[in-house]
């Protein structure tokens, strides 16, 4: 029987605060645990609601039986942050945040709070092979249920860092993205090594960070639409940028 305590525990894990004392985080979803289990992460511990059938995930083979408990639907939703639970949950250790490597790209959100572009950035950023994600204070948790639940097992594949000053990133591209740039498929420097920004929604990137940039560029538009989401530029400026 699973106990009232590590319920509590998991429900908890919602609030940015609770995640941060326990040091753990909630994977929702078939495929992002299938992602997880495929990445060698640890679970803390799993829960099936009663009707989920285990065929669908086989690497569940693979995790110790004593952490994988069998609950209720009732109260897989208690825990869940979906209204439309899958039926299979882990809990996880939330990863250390990691120093610059000098030898690697990267990218810099800049107070990005949209919990589904978030995700998307995240999902984008694996798909391209870029694992640095800087972010700045005014980002949403990267961790939150909703960006993780977008991220599809991404963050598995990416490492996270504290946001620092740009300006100490000597011999590194520091590229904006801006309407009146250089069209990014003109971009000529794209050997060097380079750190991609992507500001806010709402606010573009921030006058501080303008500061730093050595680059600036745009995509080129073809039609009428007022606007790129924020993710879906980013995917594009990495098309070019890792070619």
């Amino acid at each position: 029987m699973t106990s009232n305590s590590l319920i509590k525990k998991v429900r908890s894990l919602k609030q940015k605060k609770y995640r941060r004392q326990y040091q753990s985080f909630v994977i929702e979803g078939v495929r992002s645990i299938q992602s997880a289990v495929e990445d060698n992460v640890r679970f803390e511990s799993v829960f099936l609601s009663n009707d989920f059938e285990q065929d669908r995930i086989p690497e569940l083979k693979k995790i110790p039986s004593n952490i994988i408990h069998d609950i209720p639907q009732s109260t897989m939703k208690k825990i869940s942050s979906t209204s439309t639970s899958s039926g299979v949950l882990a809990v996880t250790q939330l990863p250390k945040y990691k120093e610059f490597s000098f030898d690697e790209n990267a990218i810099y959100l800049d107070g990005i709070s949209d919990p589904g572009n978030m995700g998307t950035i995240l999902r984008t950023a694996s798909w391209f092979g870029v694992k640095q994600i800087i972010l700045s204070k005014g980002c949403i948790d990267p961790f939150n249920a909703k960006v993780v639940s977008s991220a599809m097992g991404a963050h598995f594949q990416l490492n996270f860092l504290d946001s620092f000053s740009l300006f100490d990133l000597s011999g590194y591209k520091i590229i904006g993205t801006s309407s009146t740039g250089t069209p990014i498929n003109e971009y000529v420097d794209r050997n060097e090594k380079w750190v991609l920004v992507m500001g806010s929604e709402a606010h573009g990137i921030s006058d501080s960070i303008d500061k730093t940039l050595t680059d600036k560029l745009a995509i080129p538009k073809s039609g009428k639409g007022e606007s790129l989401n924020v993710g879906v530029a980013m995917g594009i400026f990495l098309y070019y940028l890792v070619q």
